[in-house]
């Protein structure tokens, strides 16, 4: 049974609380709170009015919210307001200066990057998977099911009676069981569903590599990271597990310009890769985006070293909103970034 809700005491992005059957789900402070009821898009410009944010065109500031939703726009308005303030509540009152404009455009900005981020990412993913594949493939053509080519700890049996490895190809086999793609058709007709390592590589998803990247023996994984510029195998790990993660917020259209890193990275040793010292002496731009782009550099340039990814981040960032409220520095990015080793050139 859901229960019905009364007084709405949460905004957008705050947490709630919601009843169902004789369950109760707490905000962070332990007070029990209630949804808020659906508001119209009036209600949203006139509490956004209320606040402070300036709204000069009506007309678009409706469409806007149609388009992108007020709750989705609320996660981008966040650092437009105050963080602490005088007879208000912190974090509910706009900034001299806030409009529903910014705060669109920073929606724009943000839409661009993501698209820049996963056509880095799909260079990243499409070269990893091939290295695997030379690592398995020579070794045995059905190398990612042979539990022998593969690291123990991935092959054990845990205490429910599976194994990482088994999950793993659960995953797989499901991929391949709904896919429609014809070369998974013909090893269906032709080969009973079985699939060297080179054909299934191409059913695995992002999640999938990471995971049988983390799954490889050691020297696997040693080789892989030395040809990605990443040192040692537990950088490896690192970065797939962060790239992952990464790629999953944007392909699902999440804020991703000024988020705090999700997982925030093992870096290779400054001796091995001395592009990377910036980072290891800069704690804010590591465990920020400008960190995940940093080490996509490195991954990119080792990848495909003729590619010109890291110019037109270059270029993007010169269509960031110019604005006092905000700047790429909640990203983690340096005042001096351009010109750094790693992205000067």
């Amino acid at each position: 049974m859901i229960r019905g809700n009364t007084s709405p005491t949460s905004d957008p992005g705050e947490s709630a609380v919601c009843h169902v059957g004789d369950l109760s789900f707490r905000s962070p402070r332990g007070s029990v709170r209630h949804l808020k009821p659906y508001t119209t898009t009036a209600d949203q410009l006139a509490l956004l009015r209320s606040r402070g944010l300036q709204i000069t065109d009506e007309a678009a500031a409706r469409s806007g919210i149609r388009r992108l939703g007020f709750y989705r726009l609320a996660g981008y308005a966040y650092p437009l307001k105050t963080t602490a303030t005088t007879g208000a509540t912190p974090g509910k009152v706009f900034r001299r200066g806030a409009s529903f404009e910014l705060m669109v455009a920073l929606s724009e900005f943000d839409k661009a990057l993501r698209l820049l981020v996963l056509h880095g990412l799909e260079i990243i993913e499409i070269a990893v998977r091939a290295a695997v594949v030379e690592r398995l493939g020579k070794l045995d053509v059905e190398g990612h099911r042979n539990p022998n080519v593969l690291d123990g700890k991935f092959t054990a049996t845990g205490p429910d009676g599976t194994s990482a490895h088994t999950r793993w190809l659960e995953r797989l086999d499901s991929l391949c069981a709904s896919s429609k793609e014809d070369f998974v058709d013909h090893h269906r007709q032709h080969y009973g569903g079985r699939m060297p390592v080179w054909a299934a590589a191409e059913v695995w998803e992002f999640g999938l590599l990471s995971r049988l990247t983390t799954g490889l023996q050691r020297r696997d994984q040693r080789a892989i990271a030395r040809q990605f510029g990443m040192d040692q195998p537990a950088v490896l790990r690192s970065w797939m597990h962060m790239f992952n993660v990464i790629r999953n917020i944007a392909a699902h259209h999440g804020r991703l310009w000024n988020r705090a890193n999700p997982i925030v990275p093992v870096l290779p040793d400054e001796q091995a890769c001395p592009d990377v010292a910036f980072l290891h002496a800069l704690p804010s731009a590591k465990n920020r985006l400008f960190g995940v782009l940093s080490c996509m550099r490195i991954a990119i340039r080792a990848a495909m070293p003729e590619s010109d990814w890291h110019q037109q981040l270059k270029s993007l960032m010169t269509t960031f909103p110019s604005t006092p409220l905000v700047s790429m520095a909640f990203a983690g990015f340096p005042h001096d970034w351009q010109s750094l080793p790693l992205w000067c050139d």
